[in-house]
C-alpha cells in the first residue's frame, strides 16, 4: 500500500484551490479581500476631489449669476470646508454661519481675492457676521425658524447641525445672494467699496424683505460702472445691482436701499 498517496492528493487539492482563488482576484497576499480604489484615493470610497464645502464661483465674468460650488455632505465628521468658509466657521463657532456662506452665496472673484478673503483680518471675514446675521433674520421671518436656537438647543451645535442643514436646504430655494468683483484681485480691507455694498444691502433686505417671500441678489462690481444701476423683475424677489469698482458715486447706499423698500411696501 502506498502510505504516501493521501498526503499526494491533499497537496494537488491545495494547489487547484489557490490557483482557482487568484485567477479570480478573491485575495492577494498581503491585501484586503474584496474590491477598492487604489492606494492613496481617487478611487470607490476615497475622499472627493476639490478643496472641499465652498462658495467660490469662479472669477467674474463682468456681470451675470454664478453658480454655488456643489457642497459636500455631512456626516460624524466636520463638513470639509474651502479655507473662506473654514475661516467663518472659527469666528462664528456655529455651523449655519458658514453654511449661509456655502449654500446661500456666491463669490465670483478672482482666485487672489477668494484666498484674501479668509484672512482674519481682511473686512470679507469681519463683514460675514453681520451678513449671516441679516441672512438669518430673514429666514426667521419668512419662516419662523431659528437655526441658531436649534443648533444649540442641546449645547451640542456638532449633534444637533443635522436638523439645521434640512432647513437651509429648503431656504435655499427661496434665498441666494451672488457677488461679483471683477478682476484677478480685490480689496478686502474693510472699507473696500464692494464690501461696503455687500452690507448694505444684506442690512436693506434684513429690513425690508420683499412681499413675494422669496429673493435672489446678483451684485455686479465693475470698473467701468460709475453710478449705481438696479433692475428688479416683475415678481419683485430678482434684483440685480451694478456698481462702481473704484470710484464712489454718489448717494450709493441709498440707491441700494430704495428698491427693497419699494419691494416690501404695501401701497
Amino acid at each position: 500500500m502506498n502510505t504516501h498517496r493521501p498526503a499526494q492528493l491533499l497537496t494537488l487539492l491545495s494547489s487547484v484551490l489557490m490557483t482557482a482563488c487568484l485567477a479570480q482576484g478573491g485575495f492577494k497576499a498581503g491585501g484586503t479581500s474584496g474590491g477598492g480604489g487604489t492606494a492613496g484615493g481617487g478611487g470607490p470610497g476615497g475622499p472627493p476631489p476639490g478643496d472641499g464645502e465652498g462658495a467660490y464661483g469662479g472669477p467674474s465674468d463682468g456681470g451675470g449669476p454664478g453658480g454655488s460650488v456643489a457642497p459636500g455632505e455631512t456626516g460624524p465628521a466636520e463638513p470639509r470646508w474651502d479655507d473662506f468658509a473654514f475661516a467663518v466657521r472659527e469666528r462664528s463657532g456655529n455651523y449655519y454661519g458658514p453654511w449661509t456662506i456655502t449654500k446661500l452665496t456666491t463669490f465670483k472673484v478672482g482666485q487672489a481675492c477668494y484666498t484674501k478673503m479668509a484672512d482674519k483680518d481682511s473686512g470679507a471675514l469681519n463683514n460675514s457676521s453681520y451678513y449671516i446675521r441679516s441672512v438669518h433674520e430673514l429666514a426667521k421671518k419668512w419662516t419662523g425658524e431659528e437655526w441658531d436656537r436649534v443648533e444649540n438647543q442641546r449645547n451640542d451645535r456638532a449633534k444637533d447641525r443635522h436638523l439645521v442643514e434640512p432647513m437651509m436646504n429648503e431656504f435655499a430655494k427661496r434665498f441666494h445672494m451672488t457677488i461679483a468683483v471683477e478682476g484677478d484681485d480685490c480689496e478686502v480691507a474693510r472699507d473696500a467699496l464692494w464690501i461696503r455694498y455687500w452690507y448694505q444691502i444684506a442690512e436693506a433686505f434684513q429690513d425690508y424683505p420683499p412681499l413675494g417671500g422669496k429673493l435672489f441678489v446678483t451684485l455686479n462690481v465693475t470698473a467701468a460702472a460709475r453710478d449705481i444701476s438696479v433692475a428688479v423683475d416683475d415678481s419683485g424677489t430678482q434684483f440685480t445691482f451694478t456698481a462702481p469698482r473704484d470710484i464712489e458715486s454718489k448717494d450709493w447706499s441709498e440707491k441700494l436701499e430704495k428698491p427693497f423698500r419699494k419691494a416690501a411696501a404695501k401701497l
